[in-house]
């Protein structure tokens, strides 16, 4: 089986752009691949492996993906959540016929700012999509209209992720607030996302290892980024969203306040919340094997699902 550190990195062209990417695991004909969105300014190579290789090992076929103009996808730093959008489903429809089976589904796993990218594919092309897990991520609006109902992390945390260049320390005491004991939780995990491709860098024409993004591309995240929090338009869309969806929160994010991921669960007509003790934004990671052991039951349906229906939308892609 193919994992986090042995998988070759694989380039599509789609819209524009070279999109550097990883399928992992072994085929699986049975059920649709699973899409990893990653977090703000974050890179293919810097997925936990415990994560990666934990959903692998339980049979299914994984694709990281970066998105545009970051770490080993060509092109711009796209401007909006919707950009990215159509970036995955340009990308998606071009890879899916490609694989084993030909799925034309896929379920997706989502983290922080990756979920604010996996809320705006399901709203463009639900029919791509089966089911979604969404961690440690919230809902478009929180500076706009819908800012009486969310909060806001604190200044000194949204300087320590966007910093230019990246400070790798003061992002993990973001993600595992050192006041709730997560130290060596971090260090772990720093070390896992720095060393998992030690191996293959550089060798048998694998590129180089990529970290945060930085440079003037941020300021394009930035933008993106900061745009998605002032429009409530998709939080107002989620309601119509019609598929199973996982979401889960450690008790206190000082990046995505936990309560935003909260009312991002209550709009999901068909959500499931998690809120995860003792952790912070990086709860998925500080608690990897457990989170595994949710994903994958989840996927496979194991978990109880409201019978109702909150009525459709057209798809949003376009419009």
């Amino acid at each position: 089986m193919t994992t986090q550190e042995t998988a070759k990195t694989r380039f599509l062209e789609a819209n524009g752009v070279s999109f550097g990417h990883r399928v992992i695991g072994e085929p699986n004909t049975t059920e649709p691949p699973l899409l990893l969105l990653n977090h703000f300014r974050s890179s293919i190579d810097l997925w936990d492996p415990l994560i990666v290789n934990g959903i692998a090992a339980s049979g299914r076929q994984v694709i990281s993906y970066d998105y545009a103009g970051v770490g080993h996808s060509s092109g711009d730093v796209r401007l909006s959540i919707k950009e990215f959008s159509a970036d995955v489903i340009a990308f998606l429809t071009a890879l899916l016929s490609s694989l084993p089976g030909s799925p034309t589904q896929v379920d997706i796993l989502a983290f922080s700012m990756g979920g604010y990218v996996a809320q705006q594919v399901v709203l463009d092309n639900p029919d791509l999509v089966r089911k979604i897990v969404i961690s440690g991520s919230g809902p478009s609006g929180s500076t706009g209209t819908l800012a009486a109902l969310l909060s806001r992390p604190m200044t000194e945390v949204q300087s320590a992720i966007m910093t230019n260049p990246p400070q790798a320390q003061p992002i993990a005491d973001s993600f595992f607030p050192t006041f709730i004991d997560t130290k060596d939780a971090a260090n772990a995990w720093l070390g896992r996302i720095i060393s998992a491709r030690a191996g293959v860098v550089g060798k048998d024409g694998e590129p180089e290892f990529k970290s945060f993004l930085s440079g003037p591309p941020l300021n394009r995240l930035i933008e993106a980024y900061l745009k998605w929090d002032a429009d409530p338009v998709p939080f107002s869309l989620l309601q119509t969203v019609q598929k199973d969806v996982l979401v889960t929160a450690g008790d206190n994010d000082l990046i995505v306040p936990t309560i935003n991921t909260f009312a991002l669960a209550k709009q999901l007509p068909r959500a499931s919340f998690v809120m995860y003790p003792g952790s912070g934004h990086g709860h998925i990671f500080q608690y990897a094997d457990f989170y595994v052991k949710q994903v994958t039951s989840f996927l496979a349906g194991e978990w109880p699902v409201p019978n109702w229906s909150f009525g459709t939308i057209r798809p949003q892609l376009g419009v």
